[in-house]
């Protein structure tokens, strides 16, 4: 057997009470700064159902998702607008708390949002929402976009504060 010397256990009690130093100095004494902001949410990417054009589907979300104020949606808007894809006004928009947006662009009904509203609206998904839950990062928001009851993609981004509207 291995019987560890004076220097290893020496080291390895250094090495715990630095530790555990480091963990009652965070714990107590380091206070987050009152000035920092919250990251902002970060676009992450668009996948459009095969017969839907990727543009057309920012377009339409981001038209609907500049009438919010929400985190997610502003991600949305801004990779539109670094992408020179156009914003249009919304009529009839709606906001449905923690599930998403509903919303008129361009004379479409537009929905924008969690898989449990598309599954509220009657929209068919034909994806497993589990499936991929379980294998995305876990500050991804997963957002399915759907035209005049369509679906029509998958809008995914990064936030580290909310995964709903």
């Amino acid at each position: 057997m291995f019987a560890p010397s004076s220097f290893q256990i020496l080291l390895t009690l250094l090495m715990t009470v630095a530790l555990l130093g480091l963990i009652v100095y965070r714990r107590y004494f380091a206070q987050p700064s009152a000035n920092k902001t919250p990251a902002e949410a970060k676009f992450d990417s668009l996948t459009a159902r095969m017969g839907f054009n990727n543009d057309v589907v920012l377009h339409v979300a981001a038209s609907l998702a500049n009438a919010s104020d929400n985190r997610l949606a502003q991600a949305i808007v801004s990779e539109a607008s670094k992408n020179q894809v156009p914003i249009k006004t919304v009529s009839e928009f709606k906001t449905h708390t923690g599930y998403g947006l509903t919303g008129v662009v361009d004379g479409r009904i537009i929905a924008l949002g969690s898989h449990t509203l598309m599954n509220e609206l009657g929209i068919k998904t034909q994806i497993d929402h589990e499936q991929i839950s379980q294998n995305i990062a876990p500050n991804i928001a997963i957002l399915y976009v759907s035209i005049n009851s369509y679906w029509a993609g998958i809008i995914t981004v990064f936030d580290e504060q909310t995964h709903s509207f």
